[in-house]
């Protein structure tokens, strides 16, 4: 697939299709390090260089790629709205962008999210690590077969 391609798709999904609030080198930076964590974590063996990416990635590939690129495009304008928030007013006027960094902030654990539940689907992991929640568990229920009990039910009362 073809870089420029790719760097669309990704301006699109930022909602930056004319490259006003990331910089190319953002862009490209994002889409480098979300290629080595899809590696990572679907193991793939996607390689890019300045023109394209091989091998061409399928749909789920692609929308894994894309949303890791996004996150890290929304972390990377997190730690620099960090100490960027400011508030002035003039007159009857006030502008307020010390919440840049809490909106930044959301947007990015937002995708993270969006991201781990997708790589999920697509390898059939867990979410949460720490419980194993096999597939396919149906409760078992028994049916009382034996006769009333009449010691059980005194010691039950």
């Amino acid at each position: 697939m073809l870089l420029s391609d790719l760097l669309d798709k990704l301006r699109t999904d930022a909602g930056d299709p004319d490259g006003t609030v990331f910089t190319e080198a953002e862009y490209k930076r994002a889409l480098a390090r979300a290629v080595i964590r899809v590696n990572a974590d679907l193991g793939t063996s996607y390689a890019g260089d300045d023109t394209e990416l091989t091998p061409d990635p399928g749909d789920a590939h692609l929308e894994a790629l894309l949303v890791a690129a996004h996150a890290f495009l929304a972390g990377m304008r997190r730690f620099t709205s960090a100490s960027g928030g400011m508030v002035f007013q003039s007159g009857d006027k006030r502008v307020d962008k010390s919440k840049a960094f809490i909106s930044w902030a959301a947007l990015a654990d937002s995708l993270w999210r969006q991201y781990r539940d997708l790589v999920c689907a697509l390898t059939g992991a867990y979410p949460d690590e720490d419980i194993l929640t096999p597939h396919g568990l149906r409760p078992l229920i028994y049916d009382r077969t034996s006769e009333y009990d009449e010691e059980e039910e005194a010691w039950r009362s």
